[in-house]
């Protein structure tokens, strides 16, 4: 007599989690935010349901851990470029160009993340992890800002931390407004408007 069961495939913990989060982000992606659950995850991956409790526990784990994993990956491809040595006002504008270039590559997966977020700072199990998000993404401005005043010889004239604060505010605005309108045409002249009030903020 045949076994219909599939054949099990034996992975360590770091491995089957990396197996079972690219499974939610197959969910995510497709069925959006509100489909994850530790059952749909075990269909996608191929894994009875009892191996994606073991990996994550509960549902708020596997939140938190897809979060964690897709923050980090998508704010490292949005900042990718350094701000070009050029005057403050000029150089934001093009950081926040090529961040909306990333943001058209891989739309649904950044509205997703976003949609995730979202339900991620409305739950006291996941508050923790939105906040986590948002300091990573102002280290890596952060990160930014400081090798642009290097690389210029200059520094800002109001602190480093309130420049990285109006940077990621004007960054995530644009995002939600761009996801909302899909407005292309006045993209870069809303980038322009919102970056003008950096004009002159720096000093030698």
């Amino acid at each position: 007599m045949n076994d219909p069961s599939p054949r099990r495939t034996y992975l360590d913990v770091d491995d089957r989690r990396r197996q079972l989060l690219d499974a939610a982000v197959d969910v995510m992606v497709d069925d959006g935010v509100s489909a994850l659950s530790l059952r749909t995850v075990a269909q996608r991956a191929g894994v009875a349901h009892r191996v994606v409790s073991y990996a994550f526990g509960s549902k708020a784990e596997l939140v938190s851990a897809l979060l964690q994993r897709e923050s980090e990956l998508l704010t490292h491809r949005l900042w990718a470029e350094p701000l070009a040595p050029l005057p403050l006002a000029e150089a934001v504008a093009a950081a926040l160009r090529t961040f909306m270039a990333e943001l058209r590559r891989d739309r649904v997966r950044h509205e997703r993340l976003a949609e995730l977020t979202a339900m991620a700072r409305a739950s006291a199990a996941l508050a923790g992890a939105a906040r986590a998000e948002a300091e990573a993404i102002r280290a890596e401005i952060e990160r930014l800002v400081d090798a642009w005043a290097t690389a210029r010889g200059a520094r800002p004239t109001v602190p480093t931390a309130t420049l990285v604060a109006v940077v990621h505010a004007a960054a995530e605005g644009l995002a939600a407004w761009w996801l909302a309108t899909d407005d292309d045409a006045h993209v870069d002249d809303v980038i322009d408007v919102l970056t003008s009030g950096l004009a002159g903020l720096e000093r030698p």
